[in-house]
């Protein structure tokens, strides 16, 4: 439970009401009962201030007052992300190592962290203060893990990789899987040893069933603050800059190098050896085969400015009467060679 004061100050907004109001959690404008905390992220949802049952309300800097108390924010969708991580979160525990956890030889283990049961940890294993590590998880030689990082269910980390502090890393995540490289032999395929690592550096989110793989040489580079999707395959030797999302399905070929506040929408492909600059955009779906340069969006395969392929698609859409429309012209201009007695020499 938290005063509404104390909710207002947690989410740099500005308070009109009782701020000695207890809140006990936090809803949607729909679902919200007497004691919740509601949120008006978008204009259109202005009427429901009238009917929801929340006792207050998050909501633009242009809303001055309400029926109920209100925290009034320029960003409240940011606001009740702050909020809900302040219900959400729950006090670490630290329950120790598991006896049921197989531990390697010479780990560094802080005691103070919480290791399940059927978790595998390898020789010369770093685990920092606050981590936790769920049943089903392996973790090679070598490898250390950040403070306050969580490994959940049947994350594999393999040799040799660097996790850095509150890194979340969900379920089926593999990290430090071989790169695809191989190497032409006549017809045949020679495996070329992967012998990097992979480092992903502190505050970074990794989506289930994800997979990094380590560098060929030297590293596979996740920089700080990214957030990764579920479903997102990076590949060997691409170094991801600081604050960019990923999202579902995005696969990034190798040695590609990705700027800061750069966005990936869904199911992006990316060509390997190219370098996209910070704060890029791409749309969903689309293939990326070159270079882009920073402050650029652009959509599509092969992926052009956004305008532009937001005009082509227009075109797209109205291919079948295009092309009955130049059937038909096609029908009146042999019509017209018929009867003028074809082409003058």
């Amino acid at each position: 439970m938290k005063t509404l004061k104390e909710i207002a100050e947690h989410c740099q907004g500005l308070l009109v009401g009782d701020g000695d109001l207890i809140i006990t959690g936090i809803a949607g404008l729909d679902e919200a009962t007497e004691g919740r905390i509601s949120f008006v992220a978008q204009r259109k949802y202005l009427t429901k201030m009238e009917t929801t049952r929340a006792s207050a309300l998050i909501v633009p800097m242009e809303v001055t007052g309400a029926r109920v108390p209100i925290i009034r924010t320029e960003n409240p969708y940011l606001a009740y992300a702050r909020i809900a991580a302040l219900f959400s979160s729950r006090p670490f525990e630290a329950r120790g190592i598991s006896k049921e956890a197989w531990i390697g030889k010479d780990c560094r283990i802080n005691p103070n962290v919480s290791i399940y049961p059927f978790v595998y940890i390898g020789d010369n294993v770093q685990v920092e203060s606050g981590v936790t590590i769920y049943p089903g998880v392996y973790i090679g030689n070598e490898v250390s893990i950040g403070e306050g990082s969580a490994v959940y269910p049947n994350v594999t980390i393999m040799d040799r990789c660097i996790i850095g502090a509150r890194i979340i890393i969900h379920s089926g995540v593999v990290i430090g899987s071989d790169g695809f490289g191989y190497a032409r032999d006549g017809a045949k395929h020679v495996k070329i040893p992967q012998l990097g690592i992979v480092q992903i550096d502190d505050d970074v989110e990794i989506g289930a069933n994800t997979t990094i793989d380590r560098a060929a040489l030297g590293k596979t580079w996740i920089k700080r603050g990214t957030k990764i999707d579920n479903l997102v395959q990076v590949a060997h030797n691409v170094i991801v800059g600081e604050d960019t999302l990923l999202i579902s399905q995005v696969g990034i070929s190798g040695s590609v190098e990705i700027g800061n506040n750069v966005i990936l929408a869904g199911q992006v492909g990316v060509a390997g050896h190219i370098k996209i600059g910070d704060r890029v955009k791409v749309g969903a779906k689309s293939g990326v085969p070159g270079s882009l340069p920073e402050d650029s969006t652009v959509s599509g395969i092969p992926a052009i400015s956004h305008q532009e392929w937001l005009k082509a698609s227009a075109v797209y859409r109205r291919l079948p009467d295009l092309l009955k429309e130049v059937r038909d012209l096609k029908k009146r201009i042999a019509n017209l060679e018929k009867n003028t007695g074809g082409h003058e020499k």
